[in-house]
């Protein structure tokens, strides 16, 4: 132990400045174990796209139907003014429309276009209750009448089998309307019983599926004069279906000789109809008939005993025969007896 302290004492003296003897090891330091500190990256976030604006395409405006120019032939004395001021049009659209100057002369007997005085939009199924029965006029694809001199308004809807009220609604006029030869009229389809078609949407809708063909006519053939004219009459035709528990025949008559008599209506289950004797001509003349049967749909009863109904399908063609009237019976005259004498 002496020995340890002294030379202890003799290394603590003569230590130099830089180098020294360690009797004893130094602990060499221990780096700390790095610690994992979690660094919070953030999310990246979505910009999100600028909403687009959606266009708004306008729905484009219904076309209106232009009417065909209609024909006039001049008479004596008519100018280009005149006819200007007459059709409510310009005389220039008179000129251009059949390729002469607006100052030029007219002749008699020249055959002129005439413009309608503006577009017209399309016409439009009305309806009308007649005697508690829904009537239709529909204009769709309707027969064009040209205006003839001496023609008017309830002639021509009487000659047409259309009421003259329907008649005037369907064409946009009215009684007071006066008619100029050359004009274009519709003579519409008219419908007992139907139902009005909705107003077209912008969206357009799948067509409806197409109704059966009507009854086809058999009895009494085209232009068949009934004779003897007192013999019984029946109308014969062909079904076309199986009739449901609800469905008619409906046969529909018309003198087309007496235009404003209303034509008869009778309803039958069979694919034959006798017709009345009543309706046969009350006066001994020659008169022209026109026939045709439907397949109706029976809804209800009216008052009378008529029946409420719609179309189940198309009518038939038009059928025509001619009957002559019924030969008033001539009253016997009385025959004098001759007087004798006593």
């Amino acid at each position: 132990a002496l020995v340890i302290v002294v030379v202890g004492s003799l290394v603590l003296r003569f230590q130099g400045p830089v180098s020294g003897l360690a009797l004893f090891p130094t602990p060499s330091p221990i780096p700390p174990t790095p610690s994992y500190t979690p660094t919070w990256t953030p999310i990246p976030t979505e910009t999100p796209r600028p909403s687009q604006t959606p266009t708004v395409t306008p729905m484009p405006s219904p076309t209106l139907t232009l009417q065909p120019p209609f024909s006039h032939q001049v008479q004596a004395g008519e100018t280009l003014i005149g006819l200007a001021v007459r059709y409510q049009v310009s005389t220039d659209s008179i000129a251009s429309l059949n390729g002469f100057a607006a100052d030029a002369p007219l002749q008699a007997g020249q055959a002129l276009l005439i413009p309608l005085p503006t577009a017209t939009p399309p016409l439009v199924p009305v309806a009308r209750e007649v005697n508690g029965e829904l009537v239709i006029a529909d204009p769709t694809d309707c027969e064009r009448y040209q205006v003839q001199a001496g023609d008017s308004l309830s002639g021509i809807a009487a000659r047409a089998d259309v009421d003259f009220e329907l008649f005037l609604e369907v064409n946009r006029l009215t009684a007071e309307h006066v008619l100029q030869p050359g004009e274009l009229l519709c003579i519409p389809i008219i419908v007992y019983g139907g139902t009005l078609p909705p107003t077209p949407g912008p969206t357009p809708t799948p067509s409806p599926t197409a109704p059966l063909p009507g009854p086809q006519l058999l009895y009494p053939p085209a232009e068949t004069a009934v004779s003897p004219p007192d013999a019984p009459l029946t109308l014969q035709w062909l079904a076309v279906k199986d009739l449901a528990p609800d469905e008619w025949y409906m046969v529909e008559v018309a003198n087309l000789d007496r235009p404003a008599d209303p034509p008869h209506r009778a309803f039958s289950r069979d694919t034959a109809y006798r017709v009345p004797a009543a309706w046969r001509p009350d006066r001994p003349e020659t008169e022209r008939f026109r026939w045709r049967v439907s397949i109706v749909r029976v809804t209800g009863e009216r008052g009378d005993g008529q029946f409420l109904y719609t179309y189940g399908g198309q009518r038939s063609a038009d059928g025509f025969f001619t009957w002559l009237g019924a030969i008033p019976t001539p009253t016997p005259t009385q025959t004098p007896t001759p007087f004798v004498s006593p």
